[in-house]
């Protein structure tokens, strides 16, 4: 009897190694015929070894393209095929007729970290909290009316640019010398603050109406998170490593600029919300405002405190990629 066994578990033990062999091998093979040409990856960790010595990344897959001669490749880091394209038409192939399939974020570690656990609308993946958000956004934030309403806001800001920049220019120290980059970063800076916290300042500024230490330590770290959002993460494509490995500095990176922003508004937020939770204050204001005030149908709040916060750093953060180039 124990023989019969044995002899059954031996059968079953070869079928089950035969059809694994079987199953990678034309598995490699169709994927060979599907995927478009690359560079030879390793095992397991695909071109990561390469990735790591040529940066910036883009132009290493550039100068790869340029190599081979081709519009579309593939590259493997880790367990993820990377498509890259130059081709207008095959750019449209992506973006027009298969939209649906692209549509959604793609989960990576800096927008993770960025947006608090995926809680904003602009870096979250498609699902229940993305349309929460977004709905959010469009019907609260960013309609003719909230414009409208923030209008005033925007004239005080280009008022004080407009005295900033008359002081610079009078400045004799400087021989009258503008950095109009400085300038624009910080006037955006000023701006987004007015419209969300309702002050331009984390701290006291400077005598001639310029941004002081706190603003400065802020927009360089929102400008840190804009420059490794999306970059290319080797915890991205091996997500095992995760928090214990950081091979590229990248997580490092992204939380110590992340705690920076959040260390001058998670304050803010939180002792806003305390008032309205107190009742010392019933007019709303700002952006801030609008946000701690929504209600759903049975009156209890529609965002939790750290969904506000997250949406705050995402949107602060937005609105210098849109308004302000470094």
């Amino acid at each position: 009897m124990e023989a019969i066994s044995f002899t059954i578990w031996s059968l079953c033990s070869t079928f089950l190694f035969l059809a694994l062999i079987f199953f990678l091998f034309f598995r490699k093979k169709i994927n060979a015929n599907l995927l478009p040409p690359g560079p030879k990856p390793w095992p397991f960790i695909g071109c990561l070894p390469q990735m790591l010595r040529n940066k910036p990344t883009f132009r290493w897959i550039h100068k790869l393209m340029e190599e081979m001669n081709v519009e579309i490749m593939c590259i493997r880091l880790g367990n993820v095929h990377v498509i890259s394209v130059t081709s207008p038409e095959i750019a449209r192939e992506f973006l027009r007729r298969q939209d649906a399939v692209f549509a959604s974020r793609p989960v990576c570690l800096p927008a993770d970290i960025a947006s608090g656990g995926y809680l904003s609308a602009a870096l979250s993946p498609m699902g229940y909290q993305w349309k929460k958000m977004r709905k959010v956004l469009t019907s609260e934030v960013l309609s003719t009316s909230r414009h409208r309403w923030l209008h005033d806001k925007r004239v005080e800001e280009a008022d004080h640019l407009i005295r900033f920049v008359y002081n610079q220019c009078m400045n004799s120290a400087t021989g009258g010398l503008v950095n109009v980059r400085v300038v624009t970063q910080h006037f955006c800076g000023n701006l987004i603050r007015k419209m969300i916290f309702n002050k331009r300042f984390f701290g006291k500024g400077m005598e001639d109406g310029g941004p002081g230490v706190e603003e400065e330590e802020h927009v360089n770290a929102l400008f840190t998170i804009l420059s490794y959002l999306y970059s290319f993460c080797v915890s991205d494509y091996i997500p095992c490593i995760r928090g214990v490995l950081d091979l590229d500095g990248h997580e490092k990176i992204m939380r110590k600029a992340t705690t920076s922003v959040k260390k001058y508004q998670d304050p803010l937020i939180d002792e806003r919300i305390k008032q309205w939770n107190d009742g010392t204050k019933t007019e709303k204001e700002d952006i801030l405002d609008i946000l701690i005030t929504l209600k759903q149908t049975d009156g209890t709040p529609l965002l939790s405190r750290e969904e506000i916060k997250a949406q705050i750093v995402v949107s602060v953060m937005f609105y210098f990629m849109s308004t302000s180039r470094k």
